[in-house]
């Protein structure tokens, strides 16, 4: 499962504490055999932060404000982690060089502000000793220059290290050549590292490289004062008898149809993948580490992707592309993007996870904004105790390194490079066909058609008016004081004005609502105008009223008769509408049939029984057209 990196940072605090404690020891002097500091001298502590910022990554010390300090055997350098100097996850490794040999070799991992606090190591020995971030190694080094007194015996020697050949199979011989100016008039001693094991004194040396893979060779010019200087050369040692072969590579085209003239963005879709085994730290720590990456590049994207198990069971794991393959350096430093800026999650490719109960990764996906180049090779995986340790590598094959593009659009125009742009004049379906090749003779072709559509003839003028509807909104009579409407063209993109009653013309919405109607009836008259300006010549209109007083009821009778079957009569008008309903109860029944004369508004009943004697209620409901309702309550007597 992916893993967010506020997670890991939060998680990865458990780095190794009993390499901590033992350089918490030596730094304070509490082993067997620390040194003590020169007679009438006290041991001091050097300060160096690790910097992230604008310019870079990069190492600092507090006192020389660069990466390089001279400090007296027995002191200490306290390297820090403090937010917001650091702002990224650091480690910090020891480098072995001919000029100084780290005892105990470092090899520690932080996060900004890290509860385990700053690296400290007390130097013993003279020397000259190097270190990195082999994270950010292309640019996060560092010296530290030890000497008896402490002091610098002068600036260190300006080395120059050249290699002929630096490429070529294995085994390959090559010829170093290096020189050093310094100010002292002392000799000067020279010894290379040639990165593989091996080491060669003098400034001149031959030396064959046995294996494939990529070298850096060290040179160290020492003075009489004990200074050293260095320079490197690095050598690239490819296997002769390797089998070449290309990667899978696709063609795309975005968009694949339009109308010409058509811009369209082509691309080189390549795909590369490769099994991970257990490596350096793991293998003795993960030997049973196993699985697959898969990177895949495109136009403005990398989906990179990987599924892992051998593993420690529910641990947090680093995962970085690295830009040297696993049989180089441990894979060297983190691939970024832009190598003009700073090593960071958004310039390079992470995919941290968190493994299962069963030490599994699961599928883990990643797509960084950005089209990864040749550096992108391999793929590592960090100890989840200590990331400073590596344990697991996929080197992502086949390489595209030297491979190229060639594009023949289908048109009689062609393009060279993994995304070109194009644009097509002539419409037609065009076949492009991309051409990949490697310095090996290997070819691959892929396609990708594009459709193109002739461009359309002259608009013709548009001279004739919409026809306007509308829809929707109150029919007939309504007590509601609002009113919304449809309004529709046949035309579309058309605009609407409208007149509510004969009031001036203003634009409307298609969705037309009107408030704080009057009483009354209404007309609203909707007209269209397209584009071209063409209004309806006939609006169309819709009429309705509103009515929200209720009926009169008047002249009701009788109040006192003899007649046992009188007849009721009342007299009901409505101002606005018509009258819908009327019901009449009589002593809380309701009776019937009731005569309503419409259009004379009267309304009459007679009881089919005789009425009994006495006191008699009568009550006449009546409802109009628009739901307005009266009721009329009277009595009258039945009497002898």
């Amino acid at each position: 499962m992916l893993t967010s990196r506020r997670a890991l940072r939060a998680a990865v605090t458990t780095a190794v504490t009993a390499v901590l404690v033992l350089s918490g020891l030596v730094a304070a002097g509490a082993l067997p055999g620390s040194p003590a500091p020169a007679a009438g001298q006290a041991a001091r502590t050097w300060v160096v932060d690790a910097v992230d910022d604008a310019d870079g990554n990069s190492w600092r010390s507090r006192d020389t404000g660069t990466s390089r300090v001279t400090i007296a055997v027995g002191d200490t350098v306290e390297w820090r982690f403090e937010w917001p100097t650091a702002r990224q996850e650091h480690d910090l490794t020891s480098v072995d060089t001919p000029a100084g040999t780290w005892v105990p070799p470092v090899q520690e991992y932080r996060t900004p502000d890290d509860p385990d606090g700053p690296v400290r190591h007390t130097f013993t020995a003279p020397g000259t000793y190097s270190y990195t971030c082999s994270i950010h190694g292309t640019m996060m080094t560092g010296t530290v220059v030890v000497t008896e007194s402490g002091e610098p015996g002068g600036e260190a020697p300006t080395v120059d290290a050249s290699a002929t050949p630096t490429t070529g199979p294995a085994p390959l011989d090559v010829a170093f050549s290096g020189s050093a100016q310094h100010a002292g008039d002392g000799e000067l001693t020279y010894v290379w590292d040639f990165g593989d094991g091996v080491t060669g004194a003098g400034a001149e040396h031959q030396h064959s490289y046995a294996s494939p893979g990529r070298y850096t060779a060290t040179l160290a010019a020492t003075d009489a004062d004990g200074v050293t200087g260095t320079d490197t050369v690095d050598i690239t040692v490819t296997d002769a008898h390797a089998h070449h072969e290309l990667p899978h590579v696709s063609a795309t085209a975005t968009p694949a149809s339009g109308t010409a003239p058509l811009a369209v963005a082509f691309s080189a879709e390549v795909s590369t993948s490769g099994p991970f085994r257990a490596f350096a730290h793991g293998l003795t720590a993960y030997p049973e580490l196993t699985g697959t990456a898969t990177m895949v590049r495109r136009r403005g994207a990398t989906h990179a992707s990987l599924d892992v198990s051998g593993l420690k069971a529910r641990a947090m794991h680093m995962v970085h592309v690295h830009e040297e393959a696993c049989s180089s350096n441990n894979a060297g430093a983190h691939f970024r993007f832009d190598e003009a800026l700073p090593f960071e999650e958004a310039n390079e490719i992470w995919l941290p996870f968190t493994s299962d109960a069963h030490g599994r990764s699961g599928l883990v996906e990643v797509v960084q904004p950005q089209r990864a180049d040749e550096q992108a090779v391999s793929v590592v995986i960090h100890d989840p105790d200590n990331p400073a340790l590596r344990i697991g590598c996929v080197d992502l094959a086949p390489s595209v390194a030297g491979l190229t593009y060639a594009w023949d659009f289908g048109d009689g125009s062609t393009g060279r490079g993994t995304d070109p742009h194009h644009v097509y004049a002539a419409s037609g379906t065009h076949t492009a066909k991309l051409t990949v090749a490697d310095g090996h003779g290997n070819t691959d072709i892929a396609t990708v058609a594009v459709a193109v559509a002739a461009p359309p003839g002259p608009t013709p003028v548009d001279t004739a008016a919409p026809d306007t509807a509308v829809s929707g909104g109150p029919e007939g009579v309504v007590r509601a004081r609002r009113a919304t409407f449809t309004l529709t063209s046949t035309e579309a993109g058309s605009t609407f004005t409208c007149s509510l009653d004969g009031a001036a013309w203003q634009a409307c919405p298609a969705t037309a609502r009107f408030a704080g109607l009057d009483q009354g009836r209404h007309r609203l008259l909707v007209r269209a105008s397209d584009a071209a300006g063409n209004a309806d010549a006939t609006p169309a209109s819709h009429e309705w009223a509103v009515d929200r007083t209720a009926p009169v009821v008047r002249a009701v009778r009788p109040s006192v008769t003899t007649d046992r079957t009188p007849t009721l009569r009342a007299r009901v008008r409505d101002a606005h509408s018509s009258v819908r309903r009327v019901v009449l109860q009589v002593d809380g029944a309701r009776v019937a049939p009731v005569r309503h004369v419409a259009r004379r508004g009267q309304v009459r009943w007679t009881p089919r029984r005789p009425l009994a004697l006495g006191r008699h209620t009568a009550r006449l409901v009546v409802v109009d057209a628009a739901g307005n309702r009266q009721a009329a309550t009277w009595t009258f007597r039945v009497r002898r």
